[in-house]
């Protein structure tokens, strides 16, 4: 991607380096050349997948615009090639920027921030689909630590087991089947998450 202002720069990040981590001041915008960049957020001790970044798509900027914490952690889920736009290049863009056009950013932030904790992420690949079911699975198993009528917990573990195995099975047919997908995974998985 061309860029007219010799100040921003392309970082080369290896797979699993974290660009920044949520809760940090926003001192950049990314766009990414190459490779791919994972987003996920932490809550109640957990890391959860929200979106894959892939070349041309920008990120980080939110937090630029408004001056709010990082509301997620962005790592390289493979090695990759990424401009960063440094905070004054970004604010003086906008400061050049028609007033309505400042005012109805500013306004979409809100309103993005806003819904952005009850966001789920949509699917673009079986893989995706699997990973989003298999968090739905993990919801249920810490359910089950829960005070349950034994009953309840007995068919609610066998179900639970079904479920499992069939994830299990449909990640070996999507494994299988991997280049009929041509859809890009739009979540990552648990497991390419940094530990």
């Amino acid at each position: 991607m061309a860029t007219d202002d010799q100040s921003i720069e392309v970082g080369n990040f290896p797979k699993g380096k974290v660009l920044f981590k949520q809760g940090e001041k926003g001192d950049a915008a990314y766009i990414v050349n190459s490779g791919a960049v994972g987003m996920y957020r932490e809550a109640q001790g957990r890391k959860i997948p929200l979106a894959t970044v892939r070349r041309g798509e920008l990120f980080g900027e939110m937090a630029v615009i408004d001056d709010s914490p990082r509301m997620a952690t962005a790592f390289a889920l493979e090695d990759s090639a990424v401009m960063v736009v440094p905070i004054r290049i970004m604010l003086d863009k906008l400061r050049k920027a028609d007033p309505f056009i400042r005012s109805l950013i500013r306004m979409l932030m809100t309103t993005l921030r806003g819904v952005h904790d009850s966001y789920m992420p949509k699917s673009r690949s079986l893989a995706d689909a699997l990973n989003m079911l298999n968090r739905q699975s993990d919801i249920v198993t810490r359910f089950l630590q829960s005070d349950l009528p034994p009953a309840f917990r007995t068919d609610l573990e066998g179900k639970l087991k079904v479920l499992d195995a069939a994830i299990k099975d449909l990640r070996k047919v999507a494994a299988a089947h991997r280049e009929e997908d041509k859809r890009d995974d739009a979540i990552p998985a648990e497991s390419d998450l940094p530990q």
